[in-house]
C-alpha cells in the first residue's frame, strides 16, 4: 500500500519506544530478536525472499489458489478465459502482489534461518553468527510471522518464555512482550515517513494505494497524550479527499481495537503493560476531525447501513424472495450439504462419488423436525458465527476460504452456493434452528452448536456439540422445527393448495435434486432409504427419471404413452459432453409448464416447456428460480434433429408430430419426416407438401391453427361449431403452438431461429412459406383475403387467410418485365 522499505523498518523500533517508554523494558537479548523480527516482518513481501523467485512462488499453494479463485470469477462474469498452468504476463502481474501480500508473513518465518547461494556457491545468511542464528532464529521467525496472527494465537502460541543463551548472556526473551511491541509499532506507523509525497509522485499509486497514500502523506507523526495515541495532520483533506479521510477514519478505529487487545493481553499477565492504550478520537468522527481536519465539509458517519438487518434477511433471504414454496428451503440446505460434500471431496483427495446426504423428518411429540446432514468438510466455529451469517457474502468465494482450507479452490472447488443467503430461506420452514457442525480434519472437541430460538431477530446461542446428534465423522447437521404440520396444507409434503394430496419424503427429495453429484438417502423406521446416487439419472429407465421429476404426477407404467419411453436420449455434443437427458412432449396448451426440468448442479431450478427431462443450467437470478440451459446451439440442434427421427418412428399422432416439429424448429433441428401442415383433412410431411406445391399456382393458408367460431361471424350454433365443422379440401392450416423450451422473464428460449418472414406467426409459418417460395420462385404474391374455409352442416365459414399465388409475368410493347 506505502512504503515498505528501511525507513519503515526504522521507523518501527522509534513507534514502539513511544508507546512503550517508562512502562516497558527490553533487555540486550530481547533487543536483539525485537530488532531482527522487525527487520523480517514485511521482507518477505518481495520475491527476493524466496532463492528461487517467481518460479518458487508459482509452486505454492497461495499462487495456485488465488489463480483459479480469478480463473472462476473471470468465468462466472463471462470474461476471457486462460490457461492456468500458464497465464499471460498481464495475470502474472495482478497476482503476484496478493499472493506475496497473503505469504509474507508465513514466509518471514523462514527468512531468519533461509540460505541464499551466491556465485561461488557458498551459501549467505541473513544472520551471519551460526550460534544467533540456530538459538534466536526459530524464536524471530515467529515474531514475525505474528503480526498477522491474532492476538488470541500470539497469547496461545508464544506464552513460554525462551531461556537465555549460554556462553552469551542471563537475558531471557519475553516473546508475548515482543510480538505485542511489533505488532502495535506495525499499525501505528501511518505518518507521512510511510507516504512520501515525492514518491507518489514518482510511483503514482491507483486504487486503494492512492487512498492510502492520500491519508498518510498528511499525518504528523503521532504523539502520546496521557494513555492515548494523537495523530494530526498538517495540510487538511478537502471535499476531494473526502474518501481519503474515511479511510484514515477507519484505519485509526482498527489501530485503537489492536491498541486495546494487546493491552487486555498485557494485563491478564500481570506484568508490563503499555503506556499507549488507545487513539483520541477513535469512534468518532467529529472528534477525529478535529485533530486529523477537513476544510469545507464535516464528516457524518452517514453511511449506508441496514439498521434492521433481521428485517432484510427475512425479506430478501426468505418467502419476499423465494416465494411461499416451502420446497425452496430445502432445496438450499441440500445445495449447503452438496458444497460441504465437494469441499471436502476436493481437500481431503476423495472419489468423486464419495460423500452423503441425509434427509429426515423426526417428531418429537407433536413437534416435527426437518434434518438435513452431510458428511461434508464441516465449519470451524469462526466460519459458524462468521461467514455463515454473513447475509450476502459467499464462504466458498471469500479469502477466508482460502485461509481456511489452502488448496481447496486449485483442487477445482466449484461451489454451487454464490450469493450467500440461501441459509436464511431455512426461516421459512420455522423460527427454532439447530446447527451441528465440526471440520472433517479436526478433534471431537471442536463440534460446535449455533441455536436460533426466535429466528433472525434473537441472537444465536453457541455451545459445544460434543455427543449425538452432531456428526460423529465431520460435517454439519441442520435441525429445523417446522411451524406446518408436512402433511398439512401449506406443509414440505402438501402438494397445492387444490389438493389435499400429499407426497412422500423421498419423492420430494428426489423432485427438488434429481440429478445432484451426492448420494441422497431420506432416513425410515428402518434405517435410510436411498433416493439417488451420483450420475444415475444418466442410467435409471425413462419412466423412472419421469417419475423422479414428476412424482406427483402418479404415473404407472400403463399410464406412460410406449412412445414416450422410446424418445428419451442424451443431449451432448460431438466430444461426449452432456447438457441433459430428455426428450420433445409438446403441449396441447399454450405455453403451458411441463414435465421437465432445468437443474443448476443438480437442483431444479426452471421448469421446461414442451420438453420432458432435464437440461443442465447455470443460475440467472439469486433465488435460482430462473436458469439459463448450457446446450450449445449444436448440441441442441443435433438432439432435436434426432428426436424428429424418433417422433417419426414412433408417434402416430399426427397433430403431435406437428407440434413436436414447431418445437424442433425452435431448437435449430431439422424435422424431417414430421407431419407438420395440414391440407385440408390430410396432414403433410416436407416431402409431400413440396409435391403438391408443384401441381398448383395458388395457396390459402391459416397461420393460426384450427379454426374456431366467431360470433361476429358464424350464423350457427356454437355446439354445432365445434360437432359439425369441416374444413374445406383447398384450405392448409398451421397450427398455432410455442416451441419455446423455457421461459425466462419475457423472453423464450432458444429462439434459434432467425429471419422470420413479417406474417409468419411461428416457426412452422416461417418454414411453410419458405416451402412455397422455393417451390415458386421468386414470383409469389402474398395477399390477406377472406375465403370460405369449411362449412357447417349446410352454412359455409369464412375466414381471413393467407393467399399465396405465382405472379403472373407480362410484359408491354417495349418487352419492358411486369
Amino acid at each position: 500500500m506505502t512504503v515498505h522499505d528501511i525507513s519503515h523498518l526504522d521507523a518501527l523500533w522509534d513507534t514502539a519506544s513511544s508507546v512503550a517508554e517508562g512502562a516497558i523494558n527490553v533487555n540486550p537479548a530481547e533487543a536483539f530478536v525485537l530488532g531482527a523480527s522487525i527487520l523480517l516482518h514485511d521482507a518477505a513481501m518481495s520475491l527476493a525472499s524466496y532463492p528461487r523467485g517467481l518460479a518458487e512462488v508459482r509452486t505454492t499453494i497461495a499462487w495456485k489458489d488465488a489463480i483459479a479463485r480469478l480463473a472462476l470469477a473471470s468465468e462466472e462474469s463471462g470474461g476471457e478465459s486462460f490457461d492456468i498452468e500458464n497465464p499471460p504476463s498481464e495475470i502474472v502481474q495482478r497476482i503476484v502482489p496478493d499472493v506475496l501480500r497473503r505469504l509474507h508473513a508465513e514466509r518471514a518465518e523462514q527468512l531468519a534461518e533461509q540460505a541464499w547461494r551466491a556465485a561461488d556457491g557458498s551459501q549467505v545468511y541473513l544472520i551471519e553468527d551460526s550460534e544467533l542464528r540456530r538459538f534466536y532464529g526459530p524464536t524471530i521467525g515467529q515474531i514475525a510471522h505474528s503480526h498477522w496472527w491474532s492476538v488470541q494465537k500470539v497469547e496461545q502460541e508464544l506464552s513460554e518464555e525462551l531461556g537465555a543463551l549460554a556462553n552469551r548472556t542471563l537475558n531471557r526473551v519475553d516473546r508475548v512482550k515482543l510480538a505485542c511491541l511489533l505488532r502495535v509499532a506495525d499499525a501505528l506507523h501511518l505518518d507521512s515517513r510511510r507516504a512520501p509525497r515525492f514518491l507518489r509522485a514518482i510511483t503514482n499509486p491507483a486504487g486503494i494505494s492512492a487512498l492510502h497514500w492520500a491519508f498518510q502523506e498528511r499525518l504528523a507523526r503521532p504523539h502520546i497524550e496521557l494513555d492515548a495515541v494523537v495523530f494530526t495532520t498538517g495540510q487538511p483533506f478537502g471535499r476531494e479527499d473526502a474518501e481519503a479521510w474515511w479511510l484514515a477514519y477507519d484505519t485509526l478505529n482498527s489501530v485503537d481495537r489492536e491498541l486495546r487487545d494487546v493491552d487486555l493481553l498485557l494485563q491478564s499477565r500481570g506484568k508490563e503493560v503499555l503506556k499507549a492504550r488507545r487513539v483520541k478520537g477513535a469512534g468518532s468522527p467529529e472528534i477525529l476531525a478535529r485533530l486529523v481536519q477537513t476544510r469545507g465539509w464535516r464528516p457524518v458517519d452517514a453511511r449506508l447501513q441496514v439498521s434492521d438487518v433481521p428485517r432484510i434477511v427475512e425479506n430478501l433471504g426468505g418467502s419476499k424472495l423465494y416465494g411461499n414454496d416451502p420446497t425452496v428451503a430445502l432445496r438450499e440446505l441440500i445445495q449447503n450439504a452438496a458444497d460441504a460434500v465437494q469441499a471436502r471431496r476436493k481437500y481431503q483427495k476423495r472419489a468423486a462419488n464419495w460423500g452423503l446426504i441425509t434427509v429426515g423428518l423426526l417428531s418429537e411429540g407433536d413437534k416435527i423436525w426437518l434434518v438435513v446432514e452431510d458428511n461434508g468438510i464441516g465449519m470451524s466455529e469462526q466460519v459458524l458465527t462468521g461467514p455463515l451469517l454473513d447475509f450476502g457474502t459467499s464462504f466458498w468465494r471469500s479469502p477466508q476460504a482460502m485461509e481456511e482450507f489452502p488448496g481447496l479452490m486449485a483442487a477445482g472447488m466449484h461451489a454451487i452456493g454464490r450469493f450467500g443467503i440461501g441459509f436464511f430461506s431455512v426461516f421459512m420452514l420455522g423460527p427454532v434452528v439447530r446447527v451441528y457442525s465440526r471440520r472433517c480434519d479436526k478433534g471431537q472437541d471442536t463440534g460446535r452448536l449455533l441455536e436460533f430460538r426466535g429466528g433472525t431477530s434473537s441472537r444465536p446461542i453457541l455451545s459445544p456439540a460434543l455427543a449425538a446428534p452432531a456428526p460423529i465423522d465431520g460435517g454439519t447437521r441442520i435441525e429445523v422445527l417446522l411451524n406446518d404440520h408436512p402433511h398439512e396444507a401449506g406443509g414440505l409434503l402438501h402438494i397445492n393448495s387444490y389438493s389435499k394430496r400429499t407426497m412422500s419424503l423421498a419423492a420430494l427429495v428426489g423432485a427438488v435434486a434429481p440429478n445432484i453429484d451426492v448420494a441422497t438417502e431420506i432416513l425410515v423406521k428402518e434405517g435410510t432409504e436411498q433416493v439417488a446416487r451420483p450420475g444415475d439419472w444418466l442410467k435409471i429407465s425413462d419412466l423412472d427419471l419421469v417419475r423422479r421429476l414428476n412424482p406427483t404426477a402418479d404415473r404407472s407404467d400403463a399410464d406412460s404413452p410406449k412412445a414416450d419411453r422410446a424418445l428419451m436420449q442424451r443431449l451432448e455434443d460431438e466430444d461426449g459432453k452432456i447438457f441433459g437427458r430428455a426428450f420433445i412432449s409438446p403441449s396441447r396448451y399454450l405455453f403451458s409448464a411441463g414435465g421437465g426440468w432445468v437443474t443448476i448442479s443438480g437442483l431444479r431450478a426452471g421448469r421446461l416447456h414442451n420438453v420432458e427431462g432435464i437440461l443442465l443450467g447455470e443460475a440467472v437470478t439469486a433465488a435460482r428460480d430462473a436458469a439459463q440451459p448450457l446446450a450449445t446451439r449444436d448440441a441442441l440442434a443435433r438432439w432435436a434433429s434426432k428426436q424428429a427421427e424418433l417422433i417419426v418412428a414412433s408417434v402416430k399422432d399426427e397433430e403431435r408430430q406437428a407440434r413436436s416439429a414447431e418445437v424442433v424448429l425452435e431448437c435449430g433441428g431439422a424435422i424431417g419426416g414430421l407431419k407438420f401442415v395440414k391440407w385440408g383433412t390430410d396432414w403433410l410431411d416436407t416431402k409431400e407438401f413440396k409435391e403438391k406445391l408443384l401441381s398448383i399456382k395458388e395457396i390459402a393458408v391459416n397461420f393460426s391453427g384450427e379454426f374456431d367460431y366467431d360470433e361476429d361471424k358464424d350464423d350457427v350454433h356454437p355446439r354445432e361449431f365445434r360437432e359439425y365443422f369441416e374444413v374445406s379440401g383447398d384450405i392448409v392450416v398451421i397450427l398455432k403452438h410455442d416451441g419455446g423450451v423455457l421461459r425466462v422473464g419475457n423472453s423464450s428460449w432458444p429462439r434459434f431461429v432467425a429471419g422470420r418472414h413479417k406474417n409468419s406467426e411461428s416457426n412452422l409459418a416461417e418454414y411453410t412459406i419458405n416451402l412455397i417460395q422455393q417451390a415458386w420462385g421468386e414470383n409469389v404474391q402474398e395477399n390477406e383475403e377472406e375465403r370460405i374455409v369449411g362449412k357447417v352442416l349446410y352454412s359455409e365459414i369464412a375466414r381471413e387467410v393467407s393467399v399465396f399465388r405465382i405472379a403472373e409475368v407480362r410484359g408491354d410493347d417495349d418487352g419492358e418485365i411486369f
